[in-house]
């Protein structure tokens, strides 16, 4: 039990001082230390798309994943999962040796990359419909999960994928710029969800009545590139082969071209025309008539009324 919570608390270390970066694959040969194993997935996806967005392997082909996702139309232990969500399964539990051995989805999949004893693990979030599986495979069919190994790992993936969602809040927190009306979230191409702070989840429902999708109910804008949508300022940086997408509530200075608001943001700090001149490059009268011109077009008089809307008070 000791060697259990030493294990727990050196996962959540890690986070601290690894991020999202190969967290998953230092996690998992971490676990073989306290429960043998000879290969290991960890994919996280979205049920809309049917693929895994990310995925990890130790000791499995490349191409293992591909099959993996081409044959759960016919895995047994998936619908299993489904109805034990948070609970390791064994695959001997499901359904007989025997039968297994003999099955579409040993000979397509699992026999085909020298997989004989499979326990998984599956997490869902019924708000985003993003699902994380974890799977331990031993190679030798004699190599049975006992009891003992279906409750230790249970209890360890449990803390793995609450690890590695904190990892990503972590994340994502860093890129709102510890800005508390900023909110985000990891997507794909397409706006399917990888990982969302619920307060992202708020704001875009808040916006969109109605929405329950499991996309963005707005493109993604490119990356660098700043959009407005239902009320919402839109941006995107590259995460991995993801995006991180930001979000907040429109505020007037959100129309300013992005040369305007680095004058706001100047003015707001403090700065004489000549330190703001000197930071972007420009003359100081350049500065000063730009200011005007922001004031006529946000309604404003002063300084100190611009610094009033800026803040919202």
């Amino acid at each position: 039990m000791e060697r259990v919570d030493n294990f727990i608390a050196n996962v959540y270390r890690s986070v601290q001082f690894r991020g999202t970066e190969g967290f998953r694959e230092s996690a998992l040969r971490s676990l073989g230390v306290l429960l043998p194993f000879d290969g290991a997935l960890w994919g996280t996806g979205n049920f809309t798309s049917q693929v895994f967005h990310s995925v990890a392997t130790l000791g499995v082909h490349e191409d293992y994943p591909h099959a993996l996702e081409r044959t759960k139309d016919i895995n047994p232990i998936l619908p299993r999962l489904m109805q034990h969500i948070g609970s390791a399964i064994d695959m001997a539990s499901v359904i007989d040796d025997e039968t297994f051995y003999g099955s579409e989805v040993y000979r397509l999949c699992f026999g085909r990359h020298g997989v004989e004893r499979i326990l998984s693990y599956i997490d869902v979030d019924p708000r985003s419909n993003i699902y994380t599986l974890v799977s331990l495979y031993r190679f030798d069919r004699e190599q049975r999960f006992t009891e003992e190994d279906r409750a230790l790992f249970e209890r360890a993936a449990y803390h793995m994928v609450n690890a590695a969602q904190h990892a990503f809040f972590l994340h994502i927190a860093a890129e709102s710029g510890a800005n508390p009306e900023i909110s985000a979230a990891i997507c794909d191409s397409h706006g399917l969800f990888y990982q969302a702070m619920p307060e992202f989840l708020d704001m875009v429902e808040q916006h969109y009545p109605g929405w329950h999708s499991q996309a963005l109910p707005f493109p993604i804008p490119e990356p660098g590139e700043r959009t407005s949508a239902g009320g919402l300022c839109i941006e995107s940086q590259p995460f991995a082969d993801l995006y991180c997408v930001r979000i907040w509530e429109e505020r007037p200075t959100d129309t300013l071209p992005e040369r305007d608001r680095e004058i706001v943001a100047g003015v707001c700090k403090g700065m004489t025309f000549k330190e703001i001149a000197r930071e972007m490059d420009l003359a100081p009268s350049t500065v000063s008539n730009r200011l005007y011109r922001i004031y006529r077009k946000l309604g404003v008089t002063s300084r100190a009324s611009l610094a009033k809307l800026v803040h919202g008070e």
